[in-house]
């Protein structure tokens, strides 16, 4: 059982050290363009959505590489790793999942104020969405402090990390509620509300506004789909909970398992995002193509100063 353990928790250090490094090459690359050109509101708006996204994506994979660095360690050489900073960890982990929530929640809202609502000035506000993952960021911390204050976070000497164990049950449907039941209730109402307009309109639009809604629509499907996938990646974590709350017991392979999990949708987060997000996807196409263009164009005028 040990065995299973470390070789899951090693597979999850390098899935998230490499999910890492990818979000954390993103981020820097739309920081970079966001800096050194001139966007239009809108563009400008999307880009922070994204600086949004992916600078809690990096936060909290990077988190959990170093929660598995603790497994693995722990299982390789016995290491003790209880601590304050352990109970840290899995508070902190709760406020960046949340967050990473709410952060989809945001660009559907963009899109509402867009599509039902464009003469409400500040829900297309640049300043907005800059103030908007602040105030959710300490309310997510103030929410997940209560399973610290009480002491449901426990040190697992098996795992070598620090958790809320399923069997408590009520910690467990806090954080579930709070981490992404709350945002994913407010993302169906935003879409649903959204939908009901369109289908309500009496005067037929214009073309070019006809094809606004549509866009803004079809983005919101997609914000949906890269919902579904980190809900969806969290079913084996839903069955160990059960299982957990059935037998009132913890199994030793229920957060190697969650983790694992958890590290692949973090993946699909990052790429989903990029191919999803026409803004973002047009940079990444232009780094690709300049980084192709390079070495050609190097080896060229080397072969003709060689002719020469």
């Amino acid at each position: 059982m040990n065995q299973i353990v470390f070789i899951l928790c090693f597979m999850t250090l390098i899935i998230c050290s490499l999910t890492c490094l990818f979000s954390c090459g993103i981020l820097i690359c739309i920081i970079h363009h966001l800096y050194y050109n001139r966007l239009q509101q809108e563009d400008r708006i999307i880009i922070i959505h994204c600086i949004n996204i992916y600078s809690l994506v990096s936060a909290y994979i990077g988190l959990l590489a170093v929660i598995n660095i603790q497994s693995v360690l722990g299982n390789l050489y016995g290491y003790d790793f209880n601590s304050s900073w352990c109970i840290f960890s899995e508070y902190l982990i709760s406020i960046l999942i949340s967050s990473l929530y709410w952060a989809f929640v945001n660009q559907t809202l963009f899109r509402l104020g867009r599509v039902v609502y464009p003469t409400i000035r500040w829900l297309q506000s640049y300043r907005l969405y800059i103030i908007l993952p602040l105030i959710e960021l300490i309310s997510s911390c103030i929410l997940m402090s209560l399973v610290v204050f009480l002491h449901n976070v426990v040190y697992s000497p098996e795992n070598y990390y620090c958790f809320v164990p399923f069997t408590r049950v009520f910690s467990e449907l806090w954080l579930a509620l709070h981490s992404y039941g709350s945002q994913i209730g407010v993302l169906l109402f935003i879409y649903i509300r959204i939908t009901i307009f369109l289908r309500r309109q009496t005067n037929t639009p214009t073309l070019v506004v006809k094809q606004r809604q549509d866009r803004d629509l079809l983005i919101i499907r997609r914000i949906l789909i890269i919902v579904a996938l980190l809900i969806s990646l969290g079913i084996p974590g839903i069955v160990f909970l059960v299982k957990s709350f059935i037998t009132n017991t913890d199994d030793l392979l229920t957060f190697p398992f969650v983790f694992f999990f958890i590290s692949i949708s973090m993946i699909g987060v990052c790429i989903s995002t990029i191919i999803f997000t026409p803004q973002l996807k047009m940079i990444v196409v232009k780094i690709i193509q300049h980084n192709r263009v390079t070495p050609l164009n190097d080896g060229l005028f080397g072969s003709i100063a060689t002719r020469q």
